[in-house]
């Protein structure tokens, strides 16, 4: 009985310094971050039974087991793995777990497991827990994103190493995003005064090109016309009242331009000549001057009508003879005379653009020295109207003259009934003979002749060019290959309203160039399947001739339905005409554009594609009546760069900003759970190993099926003071009383050792 008693109190010691030690223990480990505080249960130890127990009888009771207690044992150490607080720490790399889940580290061979998230760099560029040195396990990711522009997991379960000295390679644009409005209200191609789409710029000095620029030095000259040669430009459109006119005249793009030339050869040659077609006679119905380099044309008169095309293929070819108008034979002056050559009434059938021809004879005036500097005048009037006038000069003086043609620089359109006058006058005295008289002859592009780009087949008193359904495409004609086979005429095109934007583009080598995108409206059609109207625009781009050549810089036919979505397609006029990339210039059949940077040459691949929006959609581009503000709002594109931050998401992604502004994810930090995580086994330096009642491993995103991951803080221990004081009383009482009960054992076996000595 004795021995029972003694042996009780030694367990009871015993098992309550355990508790005494166990909270010893979480009191020690209260500032650890990460710690898990345990506790220690009891259950009894042995018991002796003296009587069983018996069952009841007929005459008697049943009686209850007669058991003595032997002490207590530990039954277990449980942890407690309740949430700590967080405790903010401001380092990148401290990381906490805010739920449930462990962080993966190894030492090369084993696994271990950790709430404590204190983590840093080492010289190999490693993540390593910085008590043990050993290295965290995660994932890693490419960096180059897919066609969503998603980054895809490249390796699973691997030590971790950034390396942070890596530059960040550099990306070339191959997307323009644009987005913003493009008015169905703008004006298309005709208004008061039109300017150039872009200005003409001096490829050498890249600035805006003056009247003194030499031709050949622009921007839009190309090269292919031979030095010292005679260009033929062809113009026309519409005056500001809506009628049409055309007109022709060379150019010198061989020459320098010098005052011993008259400026044959430079910008101010063109402006003069192009002016000279916007009179007609007396009447001039539109001015033309150089602006810093760009071309702005005004209509002069009443009427919103004014338009214009420039090019090189003749825009009035098919040239059909006036009736009546061709039989002269010429005639002979010898004196002074003012004679009204002939005058002929417009049939029907002749209407259209008319031109004249004179051609002067070749004469040896060294016979006849005083007619230096005796002119003819003639004049076309057009129902009394003075519509052109020619001066013709005297020939060569000093040897035989050339027979020379001369045409009215502006060429008027002639309706039926329209009286055609022919008048000449001069002083010019001279004895020519028969075979040697001035010639002359007048021609008409009718209106029903359908390469007439000037037609008017409805005879509604004006031009078809502008009206729905008309087989007279001027803008289709604006961008033939042929029309600017000497000069890209088509980037100086002359529009009422231009919508421009600017973006900062980049190279393969990462070089940065801005890229100017130009919009202007061409007009509207009807589409046939549903009879709505569509509008359509044309877009240019232009860079800096120094820095890149332009090799396809056109998107045409950019349409919008009625309700003012894109509709996605490009490459065809609003009269139908499908611009393919082998009649026509600056590739306008597609989306895409090109440059060649001088710094790279040729990219590849080759193009930048401009995205205008989802069609049948509103995310991109839109076609409403509202102002336009249409704008590139995004490229995909950027320069080289080193690594600047890091930071962690609450998923685990490892992301770091470069000093690009790119920013990409490298890691992935997953949290490892497991079915008991009150199983694993403690080896220290707040490491925890598998264990076999623990359960294996489950890797997990943090935030599906783990916790979440806070940077910038670790996880403070879970120690409650409180309890733990509570338990070192407890703890303490128990071991006294249990103290008192070896105490009185021993006073009790002293008793039965002096009955002995008694």
């Amino acid at each position: 009985m004795v021995a029972r008693s003694l042996s009780s109190g030694v367990s009871g010691m015993l098992n309550q310094q355990l508790v005494l030690d166990t909270a010893a223990n979480n009191l020690a480990n209260l500032t650890t971050p990460g710690f898990k505080s345990s506790r220690v249960s009891f259950s009894t130890a042995l018991v002796q039974t003296t009587f069983a127990g018996s069952a009841p009888g007929g005459a008697i009771g049943g009686r209850n087991p007669q058991q003595a207690g032997l002490g207590v044992t530990t039954s277990s150490i449980d942890v407690d793995f309740r949430q700590g607080t967080l405790e903010t720490t401001g380092r990148t790399l401290d990381l906490a777990v805010q739920g449930e889940g462990f962080f993966q580290i190894t030492d090369g061979t084993r696994s271990f497991f950790s709430r404590v998230g204190n983590f840093d760099f080492d010289s190999s560029d490693s993540i390593v827990d910085q008590a043990t040195g050993f290295r965290l396990i995660g994932n890693t990711y490419n960096l180059t994103p897919d066609a969503t522009g998603e980054q895809a997991i490249a390796q699973i379960g691997v030590p971790l190493v950034i390396d942070r000295a890596e530059a960040f390679p550099p990306q070339r644009t191959s997307a323009v995003t644009f987005q913003g409005n493009l008015s169905a209200d703008a004006n298309a191609l005709q208004g008061f005064t039109l300017q150039s789409t872009f200005p003409l710029l001096d490829r050498i000095t890249g600035q805006a090109a003056t009247e003194a620029t030499a031709l050949a030095d622009t921007t839009i000259f190309n090269g292919a016309q031979p030095a010292a040669a005679d260009l033929p430009i062809f113009v026309y459109g519409t005056k500001p009242n809506g009628e049409a006119y055309a007109g022709t005249f060379t150019i010198r793009p061989g020459d320098t331009p010098s005052l011993a030339n008259g400026g044959s050869g430079g910008v101010g040659d063109l402006v003069s000549k192009i002016n000279a077609v916007l009179a007609q006679g007396s009447e001039r119905f539109g001015t033309v001057r150089l602006d810093n380099g760009s071309l702005i044309a005004t209509g002069v008169g009443a009427g919103e009508g004014f338009s214009m095309f420039l090019g090189e293929l003749d825009p009035i070819n098919g040239t059909t003879a006036l009736a009546g108008l061709t039989d002269a034979t010429g005639f002979l002056f010898t004196g002074v005379s003012t004679t009204a050559i002939d005058s002929h009434t417009v049939l029907a059938a002749e209407a259209g653009m008319l031109d004249s021809v004179f051609t002067m004879p070749a004469v040896n005036y060294t016979a006849a020295p005083d007619q230096t500097g005796r002119t003819i005048s003639l004049s076309m009037k057009i129902n009394g109207q003075e519509k052109g006038r020619l001066t013709i000069p005297a020939a060569d003086y000093a040897a035989v003259g050339a027979v020379r043609d001369f045409s009215f620089a502006s060429f008027p359109h002639v309706a039926p009934g329209d009286v055609v006058t022919f008048d000449i006058s001069g002083n010019l005295q001279m004895n020519l003979n028969s075979a040697s008289t001035l010639t002359w002859s007048s021609e008409i592009v009718n209106d029903n002749n359908a390469a007439n780009f000037t037609a008017d087949v409805d005879a509604d008193g004006f031009p078809d060019l502008f009206e729905d359904g008309s087989p007279v495409d001027a803008n289709a004609w604006q961008y033939q290959n042929e029309t600017n086979a000497t000069f890209s005429w088509y980037r100086s095109r002359l529009v009422p309203e231009v919508v421009s934007s600017t973006i900062e583009v980049f190279d393969t080598q990462g070089g940065r160039h801005t890229v100017d995108a130009r919009f202007f409206r061409t007009g509207s059609r009807i589409d046939p399947g549903n009879n709505q109207r569509i509008n359509s625009w044309d877009m240019i781009i232009g860079a800096n001739p120094q820095e890149g050549a332009i090799i396809d810089d056109l998107v045409a036919g950019i349409e919008f339905d009625q309700t003012g979505r894109f509709t996605g397609s490009v490459g065809t006029t609003i009269h139908g005409t499908t611009l393919n990339d082998t009649d026509f210039a600056g590739d306008p059949s597609t989306i895409n554009v090109q440059i060649d940077w001088f710094a790279t040459g040729p990219s590849d691949p080759p193009t930048t594609r401009m995205d205008f929006g989802l069609a049948n959609t509103f995310t991109g581009l839109t076609g409403f009546g509202s102002a336009s503000t249409a704008a590139a709002v995004e490229q995909d594109g950027f320069p080289d760069g080193q690594l600047d931050t890091l930071s962690v998401s609450q998923e685990g992604d490892l992301t770091a900003l470069y000093t690009n502004g790119i920013s990409r994810k490298l890691a992935q930090i997953e949290l490892a759970t497991f079915r008991n995580p009150a199983g694993l086994s403690q080896v220290g330096s707040n490491l925890l190993q598998e264990s076999v009642n623990s359960g294996t491993a489950n890797t997990r995103v943090a935030g599906q099926g783990a916790g979440f991951i806070t940077a910038g803080a670790l996880e403070g221990a879970n120690v409650d003071i409180a309890t733990e004081f509570t338990r070192i009383i407890t703890a303490q009482r128990g071991f006294q009383v249990n103290a008192r009960v070896i105490q009185t054992t021993d006073s009790l076996l002293e008793e039965l050792a002096n009955l002995i000595r008694g």
